[in-house]
């Protein structure tokens, strides 16, 4: 499990290659008061943290000490470590919300090349699946 206190363990990775990814760590490097570390997973070895291309490509993934998890779990646990009472709650929010956040993750990582500041080269390969990614993941705390 990922607790609190392992927050300056934590490493945040994510696809270097995709320019909406890109934007999206920007954005929170800029709006966040902490954010953990972070690699493009194309600076990795292969099989990096027991995860392979295809998890890497269909999220991001936080990965501690003795844990790690994906997608819509990895960006509610960067929230809940903010100082912010808004970001706590948005990062609750959407820890609560499960399995909706789930889908809400899925589908924007599927269409990221659509989405503003994407490109062609932010599109998933097809027929991967960010929920497959996620089962890989342990316990949030």
């Amino acid at each position: 499990m990922l607790n609190a206190g392992d927050r300056e363990l934590a490493v945040l990775i994510y696809d270097g290659d995709c320019a909406f990814c890109n934007r999206s760590l920007q954005f929170g490097l800029k709006n966040l008061a902490w954010f953990p570390s972070y690699k493009a997973f194309q600076g990795l070895p292969k099989e990096a943290f027991g995860l392979n291309r295809i998890d890497f490509e269909s999220s991001i993934w936080l990965i501690g000490p003795d844990a790690k998890f994906a997608g819509h779990r990895a960006a509610a646990w960067i929230l809940l470590q903010q100082k912010n009472p808004f970001h706590r709650l948005l990062g609750a929010l959407i820890e609560l919300a499960g399995p909706v956040s789930k889908l809400v993750y899925a589908w924007v990582a599927k269409n990221r090349h659509r989405l503003p500041g994407g490109t062609a080269a932010c599109e998933v390969s097809p027929g991967i699946d960010s929920n497959v990614a996620s089962e890989k993941t342990s316990d949030l705390k």
